[in-house]
Protein backbone atom coordinates (compact mmCIF):
# COMPACT_ATOMS: atom_id res chain seq x y z
CA UNK A 1 0.00 0.00 0.00
CA UNK A 2 2.67 2.54 0.82
CA UNK A 3 3.79 2.36 -2.97
CA UNK A 4 0.45 3.75 -4.05
CA UNK A 5 0.21 6.07 -0.65
CA UNK A 6 3.70 7.96 -1.69
CA UNK A 7 1.84 8.94 -4.90
CA UNK A 8 -0.91 10.53 -3.75
CA UNK A 9 -1.43 14.12 -2.73
CA UNK A 10 -4.11 16.96 -2.58
CA UNK A 11 -6.49 14.72 -1.38
CA UNK A 12 -9.86 16.81 -1.84
CA UNK A 13 -12.43 14.51 -0.61
CA UNK A 14 -13.15 11.22 2.02
CA UNK A 15 -16.23 8.89 2.26
CA UNK A 16 -18.57 11.74 0.28
CA UNK A 17 -22.00 11.23 -0.21
CA UNK A 18 -22.88 12.13 -4.04
CA UNK A 19 -25.39 11.95 -6.50
CA UNK A 20 -26.69 12.49 -10.14
CA UNK A 21 -29.65 14.61 -10.21
CA UNK A 22 -30.53 13.62 -13.91
CA UNK A 23 -30.19 10.00 -13.66
CA UNK A 24 -30.93 9.94 -9.81
CA UNK A 25 -28.44 7.69 -8.61
CA UNK A 26 -26.15 8.41 -5.24
CA UNK A 27 -23.28 6.32 -3.42
CA UNK A 28 -20.53 7.64 -1.20
CA UNK A 29 -16.66 7.28 -3.09
CA UNK A 30 -14.02 6.58 -1.11
CA UNK A 31 -11.80 9.39 -1.91
CA UNK A 32 -10.88 12.17 -4.44
CA UNK A 33 -7.15 12.94 -4.57
CA UNK A 34 -4.27 13.52 -7.01
CA UNK A 35 -2.40 10.42 -8.08
CA UNK A 36 0.94 11.30 -9.49
CA UNK A 37 -0.79 14.98 -10.18
CA UNK A 38 -3.89 13.21 -12.20
CA UNK A 39 -7.24 14.26 -9.98
CA UNK A 40 -8.80 10.94 -9.36
CA UNK A 41 -11.76 8.98 -7.96
CA UNK A 42 -9.63 6.19 -5.90
CA UNK A 43 -11.13 3.07 -4.59
CA UNK A 44 -9.74 1.29 -2.03
CA UNK A 45 -10.04 -2.61 -1.95
CA UNK A 46 -8.78 -5.51 -0.51
CA UNK A 47 -8.25 -8.94 -1.36
CA UNK A 48 -6.86 -12.23 -0.48
CA UNK A 49 -7.14 -13.18 -4.28
CA UNK A 50 -4.21 -11.27 -6.70
CA UNK A 51 -6.37 -8.60 -8.85
CA UNK A 52 -3.15 -7.80 -11.36
CA UNK A 53 -5.51 -6.60 -13.86
CA UNK A 54 -8.40 -3.61 -13.70
CA UNK A 55 -10.63 -6.69 -15.58
CA UNK A 56 -9.94 -8.95 -12.25
CA UNK A 57 -11.95 -5.92 -10.06
CA UNK A 58 -14.88 -7.21 -11.95
CA UNK A 59 -17.79 -4.09 -10.73
CA UNK A 60 -15.10 -1.70 -9.51
CA UNK A 61 -14.46 0.30 -12.90
CA UNK A 62 -17.84 0.67 -13.37
CA UNK A 63 -18.30 2.16 -9.88
CA UNK A 64 -16.00 4.39 -10.22
CA UNK A 65 -16.86 5.81 -13.74
CA UNK A 66 -20.60 6.54 -11.75
CA UNK A 67 -19.05 8.47 -9.27
CA UNK A 68 -17.02 10.69 -11.56
CA UNK A 69 -19.97 10.65 -13.87
CA UNK A 70 -21.82 12.09 -10.99
CA UNK A 71 -19.28 14.69 -10.15
CA UNK A 72 -19.03 16.02 -13.42
CA UNK A 73 -23.14 16.24 -13.67
CA UNK A 74 -22.90 18.95 -10.85
CA UNK A 75 -21.77 22.52 -10.86
CA UNK A 76 -21.50 22.76 -6.74
CA UNK A 77 -19.26 19.49 -7.12
CA UNK A 78 -17.60 20.72 -10.01
CA UNK A 79 -17.01 24.14 -8.01
CA UNK A 80 -16.28 22.01 -5.09
CA UNK A 81 -13.75 19.55 -6.26
CA UNK A 82 -13.06 20.33 -9.48
CA UNK A 83 -13.76 17.95 -12.87
CA UNK A 84 -12.51 13.89 -12.60
CA UNK A 85 -11.46 12.41 -15.78
CA UNK A 86 -9.60 9.51 -14.34
CA UNK A 87 -9.64 6.84 -12.12
CA UNK A 88 -7.99 4.59 -9.54
CA UNK A 89 -8.29 1.36 -7.83
CA UNK A 90 -6.19 0.49 -5.23
CA UNK A 91 -6.30 -2.88 -4.39
CA UNK A 92 -4.91 -3.86 -0.74
CA UNK A 93 -3.58 -7.79 0.50
CA UNK A 94 -3.96 -8.34 3.68
CA UNK A 95 -0.85 -10.70 3.38
CA UNK A 96 1.36 -7.20 3.19
CA UNK A 97 1.79 -8.19 -0.80
CA UNK A 98 2.01 -4.91 -2.64
CA UNK A 99 -1.28 -3.16 -3.58
CA UNK A 100 -1.97 -3.50 -7.25
CA UNK A 101 -2.56 -0.06 -8.85
CA UNK A 102 -4.88 0.48 -11.72
CA UNK A 103 -5.46 3.57 -13.31
CA UNK A 104 -8.41 4.11 -15.35
CA UNK A 105 -7.77 6.89 -18.06
CA UNK A 106 -10.65 9.26 -19.42
CA UNK A 107 -11.25 6.72 -22.38
CA UNK A 108 -11.19 3.63 -20.05
CA UNK A 109 -13.37 5.60 -17.70
CA UNK A 110 -15.79 6.12 -20.36
CA UNK A 111 -16.09 2.62 -21.36
CA UNK A 112 -17.12 1.94 -18.48
CA UNK A 113 -19.89 5.18 -18.21
CA UNK A 114 -21.06 3.32 -21.20
CA UNK A 115 -21.75 0.05 -19.13
CA UNK A 116 -22.74 1.78 -16.60
CA UNK A 117 -25.40 3.78 -18.02
CA UNK A 118 -27.01 0.71 -20.23
CA UNK A 119 -27.38 -1.15 -16.41
CA UNK A 120 -29.08 1.85 -15.20
CA UNK A 121 -31.10 1.79 -18.03
CA UNK A 122 -31.80 -1.68 -17.81
CA UNK A 123 -33.12 -1.53 -14.15
CA UNK A 124 -35.51 1.93 -15.24
CA UNK A 125 -37.35 -0.34 -17.03
CA UNK A 126 -37.57 -2.94 -15.40
CA UNK A 127 -39.00 -0.62 -12.53
CA UNK A 128 -41.06 1.15 -15.18
CA UNK A 129 -42.34 -2.50 -16.26
CA UNK A 130 -42.77 -3.42 -12.38
CA UNK A 131 -44.86 -0.60 -11.60
CA UNK A 132 -46.69 -0.79 -14.46
CA UNK A 133 -47.57 -4.31 -14.05
CA UNK A 134 -48.65 -3.56 -10.06
CA UNK A 135 -50.86 -0.38 -11.46
CA UNK A 136 -52.61 -2.60 -14.26
CA UNK A 137 -53.59 -5.09 -11.62
CA UNK A 138 -54.93 -2.41 -9.41
CA UNK A 139 -57.10 -1.16 -11.99
CA UNK A 140 -58.51 -4.43 -12.67
CA UNK A 141 -58.95 -5.49 -9.27
CA UNK A 142 -60.85 -2.17 -9.18
CA UNK A 143 -62.94 -2.68 -12.48
CA UNK A 144 -63.75 -6.43 -10.46
CA UNK A 145 -65.26 -4.52 -8.00
CA UNK A 146 -67.01 -2.21 -9.70
CA UNK A 147 -68.81 -4.93 -11.97
CA UNK A 148 -69.25 -7.06 -8.20
CA UNK A 149 -71.10 -3.77 -7.22
CA UNK A 150 -72.93 -3.29 -10.26
CA UNK A 151 -74.08 -6.88 -10.10
CA UNK A 152 -74.70 -6.91 -6.39
CA UNK A 153 -77.57 -4.18 -7.21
Amino acid sequence: LQSALGAISDARGLEVEISHNILLYRGVFDCLARYKDLLCMIDWKSSKKPRPLLKNTYDDPVQIAAYIGALNSNDVYLKKYGQVNHGLIVVAYPDGSPAHIHLMNRSVCEQYWQDWTARLYTYYQLIYTEKMATNADKFNVQKQMLRSLGAAQ
